[in-house]
């Protein structure tokens, strides 16, 4: 395929992607996100305006902030905020949904250009971009106010800007339009914007110290040493202005967040759930301190409290924390995310009810007739496409592994992340356009093998 007529393609889904993404986000309510309840976003509304209010604690719609307990990574609470004191709030709503379509636009690119890099191959690169663009549940992400689109575009930021403009430059010797330790020190800062936007990449920059540990080993690389400390120094120097912030405003050491014990304790825990509860789980027997804080839910329990009931969970019964953690890392990877805002029953949950209770073609009918089945069913098919030919690609492009590491990488580490900590469908979520990557090469290169017997790759 020349290479004309793929830029062209490649346009066309680029703005079928952002079409998609703007359609969908802009067909929603806007000002209900300030209000509603069973979410993550009003509270970062909330905390958003809090930011740069110039106050140090108050209320928003009913929600609590206080800027010297906020125990998040900061970058999605300021990316809510800044419109707000500019725009009313439908306006604002508008405003964050429009730039998180750009973003999925962007990451459509990304991955186009990860396949690209990856196989050499122009229709792997289409394919790729396709995947990505038409995604149900990656379509409907940008209109969330919620972390995960803006964590995928600056994962896949770093990725790219590591794998095409150090790596591949390095290791072809060609000319690229970045220097290399110029794009080495790019893709630090833009994986510290993606830490400082969700915590769980806070050691993914390790993997890639130990990628360039690999191609020193070969040698590929000879300077590797000199390349780990300028990723690990823009990474670090970037992720470390969250740690100063607190540290000079409210004396308070923080490195990414402060829910690191609590997420672990969730993932230990199996009777976990609201905030209140878990409140109520972990301060059963143990006294509050005076002059607990007046906002809600802005209370930090201290450390030892959460490593003493991690202890007794693990010390009481560790092969039923072992089990706990396999199976909901299993549910996590196998159940696709984005199934819970189209609303009604769970295909899943009936087929399963029907599986095990009635067999009947009423009852088979039933599925059909569950709310917003075929938009569920297109879910589950690219979940299942991304894990299985994702899988499938990882294997059979594993000889490549100095550029398919990198990408493979975050996947894996990401898994690997929640086997300890708590493990949700969208905490595994921004896997799936590396998965995509990987599925794309897969399927282009199963399609010259079954048509002409070899494949181009």
């Amino acid at each position: 395929m020349r290479a004309a007529r793929a830029g062209r393609l490649l346009a066309l889904m680029l703005l079928l992607g952002f079409f998609l993404r703007c359609a969908y986000a802009f067909s929603l309510p806007t000002v209900y996100e300030f209000t509603r309840g069973g979410g993550d976003g009003a509270w970062y509304l909330a905390n958003g305006y809090g930011f740069y209010s110039g106050q140090v604690h108050g209320w928003v719609n009913g929600i609590g902030f206080y800027n010297g307990r906020l125990p998040s990574p900061p970058l999605y609470v300021m990316f809510t905020g800044f419109a707000q004191p500019a725009f009313p709030q439908h306006e604002t709503i508008i405003f964050i949904r429009l730039l998180q379509c750009l973003a999925g636009a962007a990451t459509i690119w990304l991955s186009a250009r990860l396949a690209l890099l990856l196989t050499n191959d122009r229709r792997a690169m289409l394919l790729a971009a396709g995947l990505v663009a038409l995604h149900p549940a990656l379509i409907m992400e940008p209109a969330n106010i919620a972390t995960e689109t803006l964590y995928i575009f600056f994962i896949a930021l770093g990725i790219w800007l590591y794998t095409e403009y150090f790596v591949a430059a390095r290791l072809q010797g060609g000319s690229a339009r970045i220097r290399p330790a110029w794009a080495l020190a790019l893709a630090g800062l833009a994986l510290g914007l993606a830490t400082l936007t969700r915590a769980a990449s806070a050691f993914f920059p390790l993997v890639l110290a130990l990628h360039l540990f690999l191609l020193g080993r070969r040698p590929l690389i000879p300077d590797w040493r000199r390349a780990c400390l300028v990723l690990l120094l823009c990474y670090g120097g970037m992720v470390s202005t969250w740690t100063l912030h607190n540290l000079i405003l409210w004396d308070r050491l923080v490195i990414v967040s402060d829910q690191l014990l609590g997420t672990l304790w969730r993932g230990a825990a199996d009777n976990d759930g609201s905030p209140q509860q878990n409140d109520a789980l972990l301060l059963e027997g143990v006294e509050l301190p005076e002059g607990d804080c007046e906002i809600d839910c802005n209370y930090q329990h201290p450390p030892q409290l959460f490593l003493r009931r991690i202890g007794e969970i693990v010390g009481g019964d560790p092969a039923g924390f072992v089990t706990l953690r396999a199976s909901e890392l299993g549910y996590a990877v196998l159940q696709p995310h984005g199934t819970t805002e189209l609303g009604g029953t769970s295909v899943w949950g009936a087929a399963r009810q029907w599986l095990t209770e009635e067999r009947s073609l009423a009852g088979l009918l039933g599925i059909l007739r569950v709310e917003g089945f075929v938009s569920k069913l297109l879910v589950w098919l690219f979940h299942d496409i991304a894990l299985v030919f994702g899988a499938l690609g990882m294997w059979r492009w594993r000889k490549r592994w100095d550029i398919t590491l990198p990408i493979a990488g975050f996947a894996l580490y990401t898994i690997a992340a929640h086997l300890v900590l708590l493990a949700l469908p969208r905490y595994i979520f921004p896997i799936e356009f590396a998965l995509l990557v990987f599925a794309a090469a897969a399927i282009v290169q199963i399609y010259d093998r079954l048509t002409r017997g070899e494949s181009r790759a």
